[in-house]
């Protein structure tokens, strides 16, 4: 038996420990870690940073869901079909989907998830009035009221305008989990403390800055390969420690259960320098680690003038590609990362249709020689570059700065805030910077946007503001394009001309990492860096 009582009793503790009798509730079965970045909101339609998604996805499920190995498979739907040539979508819903029990509910009984509410779910998400920042996902659903229709309780139609290819993947996002209309009216503004989904866990407490519980959901409809009911785990607690020290000492004392990334001193506490689990640790702690849909960047500022007005040297596509040939990816990511991450080959990582298989030249001579044909023998009479970039990415700017005075380049490197950076990249105010890309939904599109013209910022994400006819032109073709063979090969043609073009160095593909308590079993890391704890067992959970 599991008893209120018994999680309650949890709470009080610190971190959650031991709850007195065994055959009430089995410590090793609540999963527990650390959220330094703090959560605000449980809505899934605010869900666009990682802490926040990897909440809302215990919540809430939607019409689909990405596995592991980037396939989209059923969830709230059991199965669908794609016809006019792909501009329709029809999905025909499980029966034994049920929301989570509340008071909003008869009798306080969640009741079965119906195809009107993926439709309210959705048209919440492009509402201007919800504000959504994942309005955009839906984009590609055509207007009005045959945009997404109900046929009856179990069958749903979304018609699109054109076909898009990627779009059974955006509606994986959090951003289109299914959620009750009565919850939302009766809770109103409190409804992003009060979350009412149909996922493995419910809400039990939450102290904002302190502690944030799940428990189970006993009525949750999926199964394992064996049949078995879940979750496995009888509760979620993340807590909300900004100390990465502190955080680093719980998961080695056992009072985490994981710790996430590859930043700050985690991985030179636990890795050795061929990138295993450092000896003394070893007993303890396991790594779990997927190549990540993530590309860090160099981006050059491609308009006519800089911020101060002058003329951008850059701009001449010698030196941007002499800036490119001058580093050493397979050193940066060895010396710098640890081992962890692969070095580029364009903007397209590794694993996604289109990707090439060959590493961007390291060639220092070729740079220099692109640079005495710029006008610019040895770097000299070049203006010292200024990138911009964030104390957490200053040893990756040091080490780029390192390699491009061997050739000459004076490179300057400015650190700002994390909120500065991200408002001065998107209004132009930086010359040269330093980003990363991180897949909403896993197809090379997702990354070739970042060079359309239509998407110039601060509008989209085209944050080197690049203009290219040819690569516009791709890009129209590889969203008609009417096979997978075919938008694969233009996607690859994308990528090599980003190469030629240069708008940006593509410095390395980074990897999801994941230390993890030996004593649990079950979890996996996958290139969306998802957090899925349905199958994690810790020890055996009594049942």
């Amino acid at each position: 038996m599991r008893t209120t009582a018994c999680l309650a009793l949890l709470l009080g503790m610190s971190w959650i420990t031991g709850c007195g009798r065994p055959d009430e509730m089995d410590d090793r079965s609540v999963f527990r870690y650390n959220e330094a970045e703090g959560i605000t909101d449980l809505d899934p339609a605010f869900a666009r940073n990682l802490e926040h998604m990897w909440v809302v996805d215990q919540l809430f499920d939607g019409l689909v869901e990405m596995g592991p190995d980037m396939r989209v498979r059923p969830a709230v739907a059991e199965r669908w079909q794609v016809s006019d040539s792909g501009r329709t979508y029809t999905f025909h819903l499980r029966q034994d989907v049920l929301f989570h029990d509340d008071p909003v509910f008869p009798e306080g009984r969640g009741r079965i998830v119906r195809a009107s509410d993926v439709r309210y779910s959705l048209e919440r998400i492009r509402d201007p009035i919800t504000a959504s920042p994942g309005r955009w996902v839906l984009d590609p659903i055509r207007p009005g009221g045959s945009g997404i229709e109900v046929v009856d309780d179990r069958t749903l139609i979304i018609r699109l305008e054109r076909p898009f290819a990627p779009f059974l993947s955006m509606l994986a996002m959090a951003y289109c989990n299914v959620v009750p209309e009565e919850a939302i009216a009766h809770y109103g503004p409190k409804w992003r403390r009060n979350p009412v989904g149909c996922g493995p866990f419910r809400l039990f407490h939450w102290k904002e800055g302190v502690k944030l519980v799940l428990q189970r959901n006993g009525r949750y409809y999926q199964r394992d390969d064996a049949g078995n009911s879940l979750p496995h785990l009888d509760a979620l607690a993340i807590s909300f420690i900004k100390d990465p020290n502190a955080e680093l000492l719980g998961l080695l004392k056992g009072e985490l259960d994981m710790i996430s990334g590859a930043d700050g001193g985690a991985v030179q506490e636990l890795l050795d320098p061929l990138g295993n689990v450092a000896p003394r640790h070893a007993d303890r702690i396991a790594q779990v680690r997927a190549p990540a849909l993530a590309t860090d960047y160099l981006g050059f500022l491609m308009e006519p003038h800089g911020p101060s007005g002058g003329d951008l040297v850059w701009l001449d596509r010698r030196i941007r590609k002499a800036i490119s040939m001058a580093i050493d990816r397979d050193g940066l990511v060895r010396y710098v990362l640890h081992g962890i991450g692969t070095p580029a080959a364009g903007v397209i990582p590794p694993g996604l249709p289109g990707s090439s298989a060959r590493t961007l030249p390291f060639d220092p001579e070729q740079a220099r020689q692109l640079l005495a044909e710029a006008g610019y023998p040895n770097g000299r009479g070049l203006p010292i570059l200024r990138l911009t970039t964030t104390a957490s990415y200053l040893d990756l700017c040091e080490y780029v700065q390192h390699q491009l005075g061997r050739i000459g380049i004076d490179l300057q490197v400015d650190v700002v805030p994390l909120s500065t950076h991200k408002e001065g990249v998107a209004n132009g105010e930086f010359e040269f910077f330093r980003k990363n890309w991180i897949a909403d939904y896993p197809d090379a599109e997702n990354f070739l946007l970042l060079f359309h013209s239509a998407n110039c910022a601060p509008l989209g994400p085209n944050y080197t503001r690049t203009r290219s006819r040819e690569f516009d032109d791709l890009y129209g073709q590889a969203m008609i394009a009417g096979d997978e063979p075919e938008r694969t090969a233009t996607y690859a043609a994308m990528d090599s001309l980003l190469n030629e073009l240069v708008p940006a160095v593509f410095l390395l593909h980074p990897e999801v990492v994941r230390f993890v308590r030996k004593e649990v079993s079950g979890l996996v890391a996958d290139p969306m860096n998802q957090l899925d704890l349905r199958r994690v067992r810790k020890g055996q959970p009594i049942r």
